[in-house]
């Protein structure tokens, strides 16, 4: 990233200067002299990072240096004509002068489409994002009587400064009771407020139409307001101290009265590694508290706050209020609490580093700073614990500065908890041909010459640095690489000329039309923004594209648990045992936390105390069954893997072992289960069940340390066990979700941010595809994998397995199908679609004819969800759940059926067919809740984007029985051979509440009774050719 923080919109060179900057811990207050009434400007220079320092010569130097092979930007003969061997570092362009030309490109330069498409969906948008944040909003009504309400405050008291609180030093600041939803107490959302970084200062352009969004979607003005600090608090990160006064002091004089009592402001002075390890650190909240009560010596204009003091010190440690390490045998260890831990500190890598201090006697990038004794470096602390949101703001597509390779790692650095969001600006690939490639072109190269003035500005720069003199010079140069989708920059020498390098006192010569990199910006296609913010591990929270480009803003969050399909994405964690690393199949230890992380979300916040002796479904159990079902489970085959005791209390073992899938038509008929108490008094306690949860997971984690330790061997009996325990608690964390699905007094899921329907279905009819029949000519597909569980013994310990995919016993083993011609629709039956069929058959819709799935409010059909009944226009084109039968029935009034299996697997490795897991899928909690299905695509990078089926398991025509070859499973009987019994059907894929590691398995087989209407379950037409 460039060293200035990365200028928005612009470029950068391919690697991200490291954070080891050397930051002067200095509190500015600085008077603008453009009124008289402005508010002093708050600007903390962050503290130091450790590490040595480099001076902007010295990056010059090194990257002229350069390498003894040139590098050639992609395979074609055409690319070698770019080649280089050379580079620039890019905060050359970035002093103050090279601000001002930048500052003509935005203003003048119409080509330049990133910044206008930025502004205007900030400007459009707004609303949608802020309420998309978790600002609460507000109607109307409200807002016109606050503001009737503030003008009459101001005609009552003296002038205050904008941008500061009337009373900042009052008792009631900082205390955040009211809890995490901010509603509750006499300050609610008000008073426990919101933090709004922003990586680079921006442009006031843009960021005032986001700042204004967020003011007026703040909650109505409590009655103790004036005694309360502004709730959203403004930190721009910069390491240009001057852009810094330039934005803050704009930002004061347009908008400081706008935003009085609603919005302050502090600047951040650094690089992005040193104000995102100030946040992991808990030190926003520091920084906010040490400013209480000192307005008046904000007014100084010579004021400088020394916080560098013991007692500034003392009160960081002391606001931060992290909590002591846990001791080894702490159950915090195994049952995951509800915050989600920020990354550890940034990535590092071998980009050029700039110093504050200019070695060089020439430009440094910051300017005016005061020497005082920086804040003594503290260990960066794993939670910060507050439940403040806090909001990134990444705009104008810096994050296209980096390599692809980089941005995944930078993105996931970011300390994003639950509840906190970043808004991304990213620009997409432009459409394939002449026209998208000259689009882009002329965006970094404007025939008025805006750009070309402000990128040769740099080789200014670079002759001071050097004290070059006469010298040829360079021209600036550039192209758009479609293939490696990135805009390059280049100086290009006008001559052959040689340069004398002071520090390194060595001598090299540029020849004439040599090329010099010194930045790109990399574009994104669909699928590629989506796989950059998988690996970041990020979730989607919503995004706004811009009319006439392919520009968007994506608001992202770190999801509360992440189930991936690579498990190298995955958060680190220093307990991983290190052996657990080598077996593919075998759940590591980070994936159990994050599954027990979700089981106790589901089961812990989502059912009320009430709801735990009552049954959503009929033919299921009560819900506190599934709280001593799991860890009982768990238990029994630990203890018989482990020949050992079972944990207490062993009678567990007789109540909780199994559950029950009575026959639908007579539920008498049912297979070998548990007998449970039949009066509530009988049942264990809550507080019984989940002390007995605790002690089961210790003795997981206990096992896990004697496989790394050696005490005990791995063998893939072993490997077996742990993977079908983890697959079974997975998959009743499913079974559990579409019960809840059907009681009304479900408590709604807090893990991911609440959907703004409205919003949501806007773009979901903008975004919407259209159904179209794929006729398919047959052929072999492959079904199942070869899995025999009594060669297990064959394999004693570690070696020999490594690769080996585990299954269920009705995987195995691997057949091959013959599939003939047939057709299928692309996408699944919709709501909509079953609706329109029910009234085209005049059938009145009552509870029981309904899809379960759908629910009756006031007379009035709703779609069901985890958030309670959402408007049907907003559900419409969502993948219908229902039963086969349902779906069999809409099937055969369009002329089809339903797909067999082996029909349905080879759709899914056809081209143009989709994927039940692929990176579009709506699988593993990337959302909690239906989304409209796609067709596939190919996107503007060329690749094929395949589509999805919104997020539902599907129905096959096929009757649930073994392959040929079948053998029952030894270590649990009965698990499928007792419903091979005619009346359960084959179902396929995985819905949004199935693990990825399941979804993503082809060998994976689910089923269910032809008439179970409560799974979330959906289907697709197939015809007969």
């Amino acid at each position: 990233m460039s060293p200035k923080s990365a200028k928005p919109d612009r470029y950068t060179t391919s690697t991200r200067p490291s954070s080891s900057s050397s930051f002067l811990t200095t509190t500015t207050t600085i008077n603008h002299t453009i009124s008289s009434s402005m508010s002093p400007i708050n600007i903390f220079s962050l503290p130091s990072r450790a590490g040595p320092t480099t001076s902007l010569r010295d990056e010059i130097e090194a990257g002229l240096a350069g390498r003894s092979e040139p590098i050639v930007p992609g395979n074609r003969t055409e690319d070698r004509r770019w080649s280089f061997k050379r580079n620039i570092p890019t905060v050359v362009l970035y002093d103050e002068q090279g601000l001002k030309l930048y500052d003509r490109i935005t203003s003048d330069a119409p080509e330049y489409y990133l910044f206008p498409d930025e502004m205007n969906l900030l400007k459009t948008h707004g609303p949608a994002i802020a309420r998309a944040m978790g600002f609460p909003g507000r109607d109307e009504k409200d807002q016109d009587q606050d503001e009737e309400q503030e003008e009459e405050r101001d005609h009552d008291r003296h002038p205050q400064k904008p941008w500061k609180p009337a009373r900042w030093g009052d008792a009631a600041v900082g205390k955040w009771n009211n809890g995490v939803n901010g509603e509750e107490g006499l300050g609610g959302g008000w008073q426990r407020g919101w933090d709004v970084v922003e990586l680079g200062a921006g442009a006031l352009r843009k960021t005032a139409y986001l700042l204004t969004a967020l003011s007026s979607a703040l909650p109505s003005r409590p009655s103790n307001a004036d005694s309360l600090p502004p709730p959203i608090t403004y930190h721009p990160l910069d390491l240009s101290r001057p852009e810094l006064h330039r934005v803050l002091g704009e930002m004061d004089e347009a908008f400081g009265q706008k935003f009085k009592g609603k919005i302050d402001c502090i600047g951040l002075h650094g690089d992005y590694d040193g104000g995102l390890q100030f946040i992991r650190e808990g030190r926003l909240a520091s920084l906010r508290n040490s400013f209480r009560g000192r307005s008046t010596l904000f007014n100084n204009n010579s004021a400088i706050n020394d916080e560098s003091s013991p007692d500034f010190v003392a009160r960081i440690d002391k606001a931060l209020g992290n909590s002591p390490p846990l001791s080894p045998n702490s159950t915090a260890i195994v049952t995951p609490g509800p915050e989600v831990s920020p990354l550890p500190s940034g990535i590092t890598d071998d980009m050029s580093r700039c110093s504050m201090t200019d070695e060089s006697g020439t430009w440094s990038p910051v300017e005016d700073s005061e020497s005082l004794a920086p804040i003594p470096p503290r260990a960066a602390s794993p939670i910060f614990n507050s439940d403040r949101p806090l909001h990134l703001v990444f705009l104008g597509s810096s994050i296209g500065n980096f390599s692809r390779e980089t941005a995944a790692p930078f993105l996931k650095s970011l300390p994003l908890r639950k509840g906190d969001s970043l808004l991304l600006g990213l620009d997409g690939r432009p459409v394939p041909g002449e026209a998208g490639n000259k689009k882009v072109t002329l965006a970094y190269n404007d025939p008025a010459g805006h750009t070309r003035a402000f990128e040769e500005h740099g080789w200014e720069v670079v002759r001071k640095e050097l004290g070059l003199e006469n010298d040829p010079g360079v021209e600036f140069v550039g192209r758009y690489n479609d293939l490696l989708g990135r805009h390059e920059a280049y100086f290009r020498s006008k001559g052959r000329q040689t340069l004398h390098l002071p520090n390194k006192n060595v001598d090299v010569t540029l020849e004439e039309g040599e090329l010099l990199n010194i930045e790109w910006s990399y574009k994104y296609s669909l699928l590629e923004a989506l796989e950059l913010f998988e690996q970041a591990d990020l979730r989607v929270v919503d995004s706004w594209k811009a009319p006439d480009s392919e520009y968007r803003l994506w608001l992202l969050e770190r999801p509360y648990v992440h189930f991936s399909a690579s498990s190298s994405t995955l958060l680190s964690n220093t307990d991983n045992p290190a052996i657990m690393d080598n077996f593919k199949g075998v759940p590591k230890w980070e994936e159990w936390l994050e599954l027990w992380k979700l089981w106790d979300h589901i089961t812990l916040d989502m059912i009320p105390p009430s709801m735990l002796h009552k049954k959503p479904i009929d033919l299921r159990h009560i819900c506190l069954f599934y709280l001593g079902h799991i860890p009982t489970f768990l238990d029994i085959h630990l203890t018989r893997m482990t020949n050992g005791s079972h944990t207490e209390p062993e009678h567990f073992k007789d109540i909780f072992e199994r559950g029950i899938d009575p026959d639908v038509d007579d539920p008498t008929k049912i297979h070998s289960h548990s007998e449970v108490p039949v009066e509530e008094a009988d049942w264990p306690a809550l507080d019984e069940i989940l002390a007995f949860r605790d002690r089961v997971r210790q003795r997981l984690r206990g096992i896990y340390n004697q496989i790394n330790d050696g005490q005990l061997t791995m063998s893939r009996h072993i490997g077996r066990v742990l993977f079908m325990t983890f697959e079974h608690e997975a998959m009743h964390a499913e079974t559990l979700l579409y019960m809840l699905f059907q009681a009304p007094f479900t408590l709604p899921p807090t893990a991911v941010a609440k959907p703004q329907w409205e919003v949501l279905a806007k773009r979901w009819e903008a975004e919407a595809t259209p159904k179209e029949v794929i006729s398919l000519s047959g052929g072999t597909v492959v079904m199942g994998h070869d899995d025999l569980e009594e060669e297990d013994k064959a394999f004693p310990d570690k070696n020999g397995w490594a690769d080996h995919e585990f299954g269920w016993d009705n995987e195995n083993p691997k057949i091959e199908v013959e599939v003939k011609p047939f057709k299928v629709d692309s996408l699944p039956v919709s709501n909509g679609e079953y609706r329109a069929f029910l009234e085209s058959i005049d059938v009145k819709l009552t509870a029981k004819i309904a899809p379960a799935s759908w629910v009756e409010v006031d007379g009035v059909w709703h779609v069901r969800t985890l958030y309670g009944p959402v408007a049907f226009e907003h559900a419409a084109k969502w993948p219908l759940m229902a039963s086969k039968n349902e779906l069999d029935a809409f099937a055969r009034s369009k002329g089809g059926r339903l797909p067999t299996e082996a029909e349905l697997r080879f759709l899914w490795t056809t081209p143009e067919g989709p994927r039940p897991a692929g990176v579009a899928a709506n699988v593993g909690f990337k959302n909690w809740h239906l989304i409209p299905p796609a067709n596939t695509v190919r996107d503007h990078s060329g690749a094929i984007l395949h589509g999805h089926n919104g997020g539902v398991w599907e129905w096959t025509d096929t009757p649930f029985a073994g392959y040929e070859g079948y053998v029952g499973s030894e270590i649990y009987p009965g698990y499928s051979a007792d419903f091979f019994d005619g009346k359960h059907y084959v179902v396929l894929g995985g819905s949004f509440t199935t693990i990825s590691s399941i979804a993503q398995r082809p060998s994976f087989r689910n089923w269910y009774q032809a008439n179970y209407r409560f799974a979330f379950i959906g289907g697709r037409v197939a015809y007969d050719v």
